[in-house]
Protein backbone atom coordinates (compact mmCIF):
# COMPACT_ATOMS: atom_id res chain seq x y z
CA UNK A 1 0.00 0.00 0.00
CA UNK A 2 1.23 3.42 -1.00
CA UNK A 3 2.49 5.88 1.67
CA UNK A 4 0.06 8.82 2.92
CA UNK A 5 0.72 12.29 1.33
CA UNK A 6 1.85 14.28 3.97
CA UNK A 7 -1.22 16.25 5.85
CA UNK A 8 -0.02 19.77 7.69
CA UNK A 9 -2.40 21.61 9.46
CA UNK A 10 -2.84 25.10 11.70
CA UNK A 11 -4.71 27.47 13.49
CA UNK A 12 -4.92 30.34 11.31
CA UNK A 13 -6.63 33.81 12.75
CA UNK A 14 -10.45 31.99 13.51
CA UNK A 15 -9.73 28.96 10.74
CA UNK A 16 -8.56 25.40 10.62
CA UNK A 17 -5.80 25.56 7.74
CA UNK A 18 -5.80 21.85 6.29
CA UNK A 19 -2.87 21.03 3.15
CA UNK A 20 -2.85 17.63 2.30
CA UNK A 21 0.44 17.47 0.62
CA UNK A 22 0.40 15.07 -2.84
CA UNK A 23 -2.51 13.59 -4.10
CA UNK A 24 -6.02 13.72 -2.22
CA UNK A 25 -6.82 10.17 -1.92
CA UNK A 26 -9.39 7.58 0.07
CA UNK A 27 -5.76 6.83 2.34
CA UNK A 28 -6.09 11.02 3.44
CA UNK A 29 -9.32 11.35 3.33
CA UNK A 30 -10.40 9.51 6.12
CA UNK A 31 -7.36 11.64 8.28
CA UNK A 32 -8.83 14.75 6.90
CA UNK A 33 -12.32 13.77 7.95
CA UNK A 34 -11.53 12.63 11.89
CA UNK A 35 -9.21 15.44 11.91
CA UNK A 36 -12.29 18.17 10.93
CA UNK A 37 -14.74 15.98 13.21
CA UNK A 38 -12.45 16.51 16.26
CA UNK A 39 -11.73 19.94 15.52
CA UNK A 40 -15.72 20.74 15.66
CA UNK A 41 -16.09 18.95 18.88
CA UNK A 42 -13.59 21.69 20.47
CA UNK A 43 -15.37 24.29 19.14
CA UNK A 44 -13.79 25.06 15.46
CA UNK A 45 -16.08 25.72 12.76
CA UNK A 46 -14.39 27.79 9.90
CA UNK A 47 -12.27 25.15 7.97
CA UNK A 48 -9.85 26.05 5.04
CA UNK A 49 -8.61 23.43 2.73
CA UNK A 50 -5.56 24.65 0.82
CA UNK A 51 -4.69 22.30 -1.95
CA UNK A 52 -1.69 24.75 -3.64
CA UNK A 53 0.80 21.49 -2.95
CA UNK A 54 -2.77 18.23 -4.30
CA UNK A 55 -2.05 18.01 -7.74
CA UNK A 56 -5.09 15.99 -8.15
CA UNK A 57 -7.99 14.26 -6.13
CA UNK A 58 -9.77 10.88 -6.65
CA UNK A 59 -13.74 10.87 -6.04
CA UNK A 60 -13.45 9.02 -2.46
CA UNK A 61 -11.46 12.01 -1.68
CA UNK A 62 -13.83 14.54 -3.17
CA UNK A 63 -16.88 12.50 -1.34
CA UNK A 64 -15.57 13.42 1.69
CA UNK A 65 -15.38 16.73 1.04
CA UNK A 66 -18.78 17.12 0.12
CA UNK A 67 -19.78 14.81 3.32
CA UNK A 68 -18.22 17.56 5.21
CA UNK A 69 -19.81 20.33 3.28
CA UNK A 70 -23.59 18.39 3.80
CA UNK A 71 -23.03 18.07 7.68
CA UNK A 72 -22.10 22.09 8.14
CA UNK A 73 -25.34 22.52 6.20
CA UNK A 74 -27.54 20.05 8.07
CA UNK A 75 -25.97 21.44 11.40
CA UNK A 76 -26.33 25.29 10.61
CA UNK A 77 -23.13 25.34 11.36
CA UNK A 78 -19.62 25.22 10.01
CA UNK A 79 -18.35 26.37 6.95
CA UNK A 80 -14.92 25.29 3.86
CA UNK A 81 -13.17 27.13 2.00
CA UNK A 82 -11.30 25.70 -0.47
CA UNK A 83 -8.11 27.45 -1.68
CA UNK A 84 -5.12 26.95 -3.92
CA UNK A 85 -7.17 25.13 -6.89
CA UNK A 86 -5.56 24.30 -9.95
CA UNK A 87 -8.10 24.81 -13.23
CA UNK A 88 -8.25 21.11 -12.90
CA UNK A 89 -8.92 20.70 -9.45
CA UNK A 90 -11.62 23.29 -9.24
CA UNK A 91 -13.49 21.97 -12.68
CA UNK A 92 -13.44 17.88 -10.97
CA UNK A 93 -15.10 20.08 -7.83
CA UNK A 94 -17.88 22.23 -9.48
CA UNK A 95 -18.44 19.37 -11.90
CA UNK A 96 -19.30 17.03 -8.92
CA UNK A 97 -21.67 20.12 -7.48
CA UNK A 98 -19.13 20.83 -4.24
CA UNK A 99 -19.66 24.47 -4.78
CA UNK A 100 -23.24 24.38 -3.60
CA UNK A 101 -21.62 22.84 -0.18
CA UNK A 102 -18.39 25.52 0.36
CA UNK A 103 -16.42 28.12 -1.10
CA UNK A 104 -14.55 27.22 -4.23
CA UNK A 105 -11.49 29.96 -4.49
CA UNK A 106 -13.27 32.81 -1.97
CA UNK A 107 -12.44 36.08 -2.66
CA UNK A 108 -13.04 36.80 1.24
CA UNK A 109 -11.24 35.69 4.29
CA UNK A 110 -8.46 36.20 6.63
CA UNK A 111 -5.77 34.65 4.74
CA UNK A 112 -6.19 36.97 1.51
CA UNK A 113 -2.89 38.90 0.66
CA UNK A 114 -1.69 36.56 3.50
CA UNK A 115 -1.35 33.51 1.99
CA UNK A 116 2.83 32.80 2.85
CA UNK A 117 1.65 33.49 6.45
CA UNK A 118 -1.21 31.27 6.08
CA UNK A 119 1.04 28.63 4.82
CA UNK A 120 4.05 29.10 7.41
CA UNK A 121 4.70 26.55 10.03
CA UNK A 122 2.27 24.17 9.72
CA UNK A 123 2.24 21.10 12.15
CA UNK A 124 2.62 17.78 10.23
CA UNK A 125 -1.12 15.85 10.97
CA UNK A 126 -0.83 12.31 13.08
CA UNK A 127 -2.16 10.03 10.32
CA UNK A 128 -2.76 6.83 11.91
CA UNK A 129 -6.33 5.68 11.18
CA UNK A 130 -8.67 2.76 11.84
CA UNK A 131 -12.07 2.15 10.55
CA UNK A 132 -13.46 0.76 7.96
CA UNK A 133 -11.65 1.62 4.64
CA UNK A 134 -14.74 0.32 2.22
CA UNK A 135 -17.80 1.84 4.50
CA UNK A 136 -15.41 5.29 3.94
CA UNK A 137 -15.46 4.70 0.38
CA UNK A 138 -19.24 4.08 0.45
CA UNK A 139 -20.48 6.83 2.48
CA UNK A 140 -17.73 9.77 0.36
CA UNK A 141 -19.79 7.97 -2.77
CA UNK A 142 -23.08 8.18 -1.44
CA UNK A 143 -22.36 12.40 -0.40
CA UNK A 144 -21.39 12.92 -3.98
CA UNK A 145 -24.82 11.59 -5.08
CA UNK A 146 -26.62 13.86 -2.20
CA UNK A 147 -24.31 16.84 -3.62
CA UNK A 148 -25.76 16.50 -6.78
CA UNK A 149 -28.10 14.22 -8.28
CA UNK A 150 -25.79 13.75 -11.55
CA UNK A 151 -23.79 11.96 -9.41
CA UNK A 152 -25.74 8.73 -9.31
CA UNK A 153 -25.19 8.21 -12.88
CA UNK A 154 -21.46 8.84 -12.84
CA UNK A 155 -20.40 6.59 -9.74
CA UNK A 156 -23.68 4.21 -9.92
CA UNK A 157 -21.22 1.34 -10.37
CA UNK A 158 -18.99 1.62 -7.19
CA UNK A 159 -22.17 2.07 -5.41
CA UNK A 160 -23.94 -0.87 -6.82
CA UNK A 161 -20.23 -2.80 -5.82
CA UNK A 162 -20.35 -1.17 -2.56
CA UNK A 163 -23.84 -2.41 -1.79
CA UNK A 164 -25.41 1.10 -1.44
CA UNK A 165 -29.26 1.50 -1.23
CA UNK A 166 -29.02 4.93 -3.43
CA UNK A 167 -28.93 2.83 -6.61
CA UNK A 168 -32.75 2.10 -6.06
CA UNK A 169 -33.59 6.14 -6.36
CA UNK A 170 -34.23 6.72 -2.71
CA UNK A 171 -31.72 9.29 -2.91
CA UNK A 172 -32.23 13.16 -1.65
CA UNK A 173 -30.37 16.20 -1.24
CA UNK A 174 -29.47 18.06 1.34
CA UNK A 175 -32.38 20.29 2.44
CA UNK A 176 -34.79 18.15 0.70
Amino acid sequence: MKEPAPIFTKLFESHVWIRPEGRGTFIESPVIKAFVEASMEEGASDFVIDLEACPGMDSTFMGMLAGLGIGFRKNKKGQISIVGTTGKTRASLKELGLQHLMSIEPSEGPWIGKMEEARADLVRLDQKTGGDKEAHVLKSHEDLCLADDANLDRFKTVLEMLGSDMTSGAATRPGN
